[in-house]
């Protein structure tokens, strides 16, 4: 005899077992959703297959259970990794994949099946997985290491001017600040990903996810354009009382910014400085103060970044329990001499 979970349950399986199922399924359709906005969201439909030992139908569940998080989990690995890179770091991937169930956020039952006759239990799972914790483990095993550029960075502002009646599409837009900073990035000689060149391939919605603070979504990002560290804030602008005697408008700049390091999957920095300018024409002012307050900006995180990219004495790794996360906030660099005075913020 076959015992299946369908919309017609067979009266043959116990009432207790009725109550566990349905307090898991209660919890795979309550459990938080992970971000979306169009991108891949680490969820996957398994099987899962045991064999039973003296009608022990209940630990075979468990069992296949188990198999199916464990082959949900290597599909996550393939594709987060390529098929090449998971092959090359297939033994040390097997850590993770000892304990597939650390990795899980969510999972619910759309089928499972056990035979008498045969003697095995078989399941089908929706499985989704936590982007962090897996992120941090493949980083503490050195394998993101290899899917990035090494000194790379991308820098991605949302920026709203004053002057402006409608906002435009975030990727129809480059921004004043963020050219500033990059020039300042080339200039020094580090290699930066422009937005062109990867707005083809990001969805503009997880872009705004990592500058809300979305570690996941910064990661993702770090990962599409491979680059080592992924720059995201916000600019705006402000207008500071009327025109003056000399019929001058005082405008300012805010910009705000958090560095994200793609293969540690943690913030290494954040900050929030601005600029004001005096000019006759609002609209000029405000270029003027996205460009001050951009090259104040990138004198901070180049600091930030070169010692970040210092070599590092080698230490032990291993694989941290979802939820533990290390981030480092680094100390303030001084402002550029020459800019406008401002008052330093570190988030």
């Amino acid at each position: 005899m076959i015992r299946i979970f369908n919309q017609n349950l067979c009266a043959k399986i116990a009432p207790s077992f009725l109550v566990a199922m349905s307090t898991l399924l209660l919890f795979g359709f309550l459990a938080g959703s992970v971000w979306a906005n169009g991108e891949p969201q680490l969820s996957y439909e398994v099987e899962g297959k045991s064999s039973v030992k003296n009608s022990n139908y209940s630990q075979g569940r468990a069992i296949a259970v188990d198999y199916a998080f464990r082959s949900a989990l290597t599909m996550a690995l393939q594709d987060l990794l390529g098929g090449s890179t998971y092959r090359r770091n297939r033994k040390a991937l097997g850590e993770m994949l000892k304990r597939p169930k650390k990795y899980v956020k969510q999972y619910r039952f759309l089928e499972f099946y056990d035979s008498d006759v045969e003697q095995f239990s078989r399941v089908k799972l929706e499985v989704v997985f936590f982007p962090e914790a897996i992120n941090r483990a493949l980083s503490k095993l050195g394998i993101l290491v290899s899917l990035v550029k090494p000194n790379t960075a991308v820098v991605l502002v949302s920026e709203k001017s004053l002057s402006a009646e409608i906002s435009p599409d975030f990727w129809e837009y480059v921004p004043i600040s963020e050219v500033a900073m990059l020039q300042k990035f080339l200039a020094a000689g580090v290699n930066v990903t422009t937005r062109d060149k990867i707005s083809e391939m990001i969805d503009e919605g997880v872009v705004f996810e990592a500058i809300q603070g979305d570690l996941d979504a910064a990661v993702y990002i770090g990962l599409k354009a491979k680059v080592d560290i992924v720059i995201v804030g916000t600019a705006v602008t402000m207008r500071l009382g009327n025109k003056n005697a000399e019929g001058l408008t005082t405008v300012r700049a805010n910009l705000t910014l958090r560095a994200v390091s793609t293969t540690q999957a943690t913030v290494i920095a954040a900050r929030s400085d601005f600029a004001s300018v005096e000019a006759e024409e609002e609209f000029k002012g405000e270029l003027q103060a996205f460009e001050i307050v951009g090259k104040k900006m990138a004198v901070f995180f180049l600091d930030t970044m070169k010692r970040y990219w210092k070599p590092k004495p080698d230490v032990a790794v291993g694989i941290d329990e979802p939820g533990s996360e290390s981030s480092e906030l680094l100390e303030p660099a001084s402002p550029s001499s020459g800019s406008t005075p401002s008052i330093m913020e570190d988030l």
